[in-house]
């Protein structure tokens, strides 16, 4: 005897060995068993499912000589037997995708009337849904009347195809796909039964190639027999989902390039991918589909927790365009791989779809998920600049720290002053913080002089508390390149604007500036940033100190005195403008010596009287 493949020679014969249809099997055993079996049956469902199955199981036991009181046909009998081998004049199979026209149905038609042995005849009409209108026309009457002794069972893998008025006919069941586990337990059954030996990684794989229908998992059983056992691994689709979790578009390209380099139909490539995105996506939302193995299970949740929602609905979305646009595509892998790049580089994709995934991942990346690149920095600032005060300064220890306190000690040492005292340590602590005078009356109590004491170093005058920008004008800066920072960091001034100005005050450069030219700089650039609130008073006579004079001039005509004419208390509550005007020095005022020429020709020829003032015009000969 031949062959005989295990989906035939393991064909159900009885209700009991019907798996995973429960439903329809009660059903069509208690009426049976009640006699009120009906006249017209449509049974739908994917393939491999029971639907032709039930229905010759069904004519066995409406004509089954021993039939038990459950239902059951004895399978023994000469009615069983004959329906088993096909040769019963009581059961009546037509296809229906070879006999569709109208002629076909009314020869079926006529000798529906006729009799036979049994006690009911039985018609299963297979794949209904390929019927013309004209035939299901001609068939509506019989299947709404048939004979007391016919039983019409139409099969069909697509219900929505067959129209309303023959649906409403029947008694309509729907047969379902297996699940992994009850597979897997049918497919040991068999393979025990048959005495093959089958590992557990070949029921796995026949359970997973099989999908949940019947004779497609044991027809994978009898090849993976024929092979020797030998189960062969094709991880193209997890390399392709991976590729796709991973936006690896190198590795998703190659894994398509591989598969159908061995044979692989690309359409089938792209059903297998978007069912095992299919069961990731159904796995996230907490509904993972029930015919899924434990490794299906784990995969799919090792895909879930790669990719987002969103982004296995997206991808799903566009294999399965993809899919439709292969049916009429000259080379079906194009499609495929253009769909593979769209779903791996986002930014190649100009979809809504895809600038919503873009997003989607910002998102994450500012939620934590990535590092965010932080703003680039300031510009350099000074290691130890002095703080900018928004009021005039307090009680500033004498001689201060940064390079404002550099620039008062070279001054003072410039002038023959006594230098500034050197900052304390700032491992000292100060039992008490030194008093802040901020009015008259808060002053500290006066400390008695024999005599009016000299002009105090320029570090240890404060501010005028009319300009709060002081001590930005008292800063001296030492060369151009620590112009351009402190510009940078205190006036927000780039290195352009810098320049520009410098080169607008000063001229263009012609060698090295001189710390003059850089404090007028300096001073232009604050006055810019920070006009003054009023226009600059009349410079105090204290700033007569930091011009050259000749001795004679010292010595003869000592300089202006103040206009009251009152002498110069420190500490003295009594006179605080007057204090304030020997305390308080303008730097600004101080440095810029060219805006007080005129004073100084005037104070010299004061000096010296009877003098006459030469210029070059008038020693030259008319």
């Amino acid at each position: 005897m031949a062959y005989q493949s295990l989906y035939r020679r393991y064909r159900p014969q009885r209700f009991g060995e019907i798996r995973g249809q429960r439903h329809v099997v009660s059903a069509l055993q208690n009426a049976i068993v009640k006699g009120e079996v009906g006249h017209a049956y449509l049974f739908h469902g994917p393939r491999g499912t029971g639907k032709t199955t039930s229905a010759r199981v069904l004519a066995k036991a409406l004509n089954c000589e021993n039939l038990s009181p459950e239902g059951e046909p004895c399978g023994e009998c000469e009615s069983c037997v004959a329906i088993e081998q096909g040769r019963s004049f009581d059961l009546h199979e037509l296809d229906a995708a070879s006999n569709n026209k109208v002629e076909d149905m009314r020869d079926l038609l006529a000798k529906v009337n006729l009799g036979t042995p049994g006690r009911a005849k039985v018609y299963i009409l297979d794949e209904v849904h390929m019927l013309t209108s004209q035939a299901e026309n001609a068939l509506l009457k019989t299947l709404e009347e048939p004979p007391d002794h016919v039983t019409w069972v139409l099969a069909t893998t697509e219900p929505h195809k067959v129209v309303e008025t023959i649906r409403s006919r029947c008694q309509v069941f729907q047969l379902t796909l297996l699940g992994a586990d009850e597979m897997a337990e049918h497919v040991r059954w068999v393979s025990q039964d048959a005495g093959l030996d089958v590992s557990d990684e070949a029921v796995e794989h026949v359970v997973t190639a099989g999908g949940g229908s019947v004779r497609d998992t044991l027809s994978a059983l009898d090849r993976v027999v024929a092979a020797g056992g030998v189960v062969e691994a094709d991880t193209t689709t997890d390399t392709l989902a991976q590729a796709i979790a991973g936006r690896d578009v190198g590795a998703a390209l190659a894994a398509v390039g591989d598969a159908t380099g061995r044979g692989r139909d690309p359409r089938t490539i792209g059903e297998d991918v978007l069912a095992v995105l299919r069961d990731a996506f159904l796995a996230t939302m907490g509904a993972p589909p029930p015919r899924l193995s434990p490794a299906q299970a784990d995969r799919a949740e090792q895909l879930a927790a790669l990719m987002s929602p969103a982004a296995m609905t997206r991808a799903m979305e566009t294999l399965g365009v993809s899919l439709v646009e292969m049916r009429q595509a000259p080379d079906p892998r194009v499609d495929l791989e253009v769909a593979l790049v769209r779903l791996c580089r986002p930014d190649a994709d100009r979809s809504l779809d895809a600038l919503s995934a873009r997003v989607e991942q910002l998102e994450r990346q500012l939620a934590g998920d990535a590092p965010i690149a932080a703003p680039s920095a300031a510009p350099p600032v000074p290691s130890a600049p002095e703080p900018v005060p928004t009021s005039p300064p307090t009680a500033a220890p004498a001689g201060g720290t940064g390079v404002a306190a550099a620039a008062r000690r070279a001054l003072a040492e410039k002038r023959g002053d006594a230098p500034p005292p050197a900052p304390p340590s700032p491992s000292v602590t100060p039992s008490a913080p030194p008093p802040v005078p901020s009015s008259p009356t808060s002053a500290p109590p006066p400390v008695p002089a024999p005599e009016p004491p000299s002009p105090s170093p320029i570090a240890d005058a404060p501010a005028p508390a009319t300009d709060p920008d002081a001590s930005l004008r008292s800063l001296r800066p030492q060369s151009p390149s620590e112009v351009v920072q402190l510009a940078g960091a205190h006036l927000d001034l780039d290195r352009d604007t810098v320049v520009r100005r410098a080169t607008e005050v000063l001229g263009p450069a012609e060698g090295t500036r001189s710390e003059d030219d850089l404090a007028r700089l300096w001073s232009v650039l604050v006055d810019e940033v920070h006009p003054p609130a009023a226009p600059s008073p009349t410079p105090p006579p204290v700033l007569d100190d930091s011009i050259p004079s000749p001795p004679a001039a010292d010595a003869d005509d000592p300089g202006p005195t103040p206009p009251d004419d009152q002498p110069v208390e420190p500490a003295s509550a009594e006179a605080p403008p007057v204090q304030a005007a020997d305390e308080d020095v303008d730097l600004h005022d101080l440095i810029d010596a060219p805006s007080h020429t005129d004073e100084i020709i005037e104070r010299l020829t004061e000096a010296f009287p009877g003098a006459e003032l030469q210029t070059k015009e008038s020693t030259e000969e008319p």
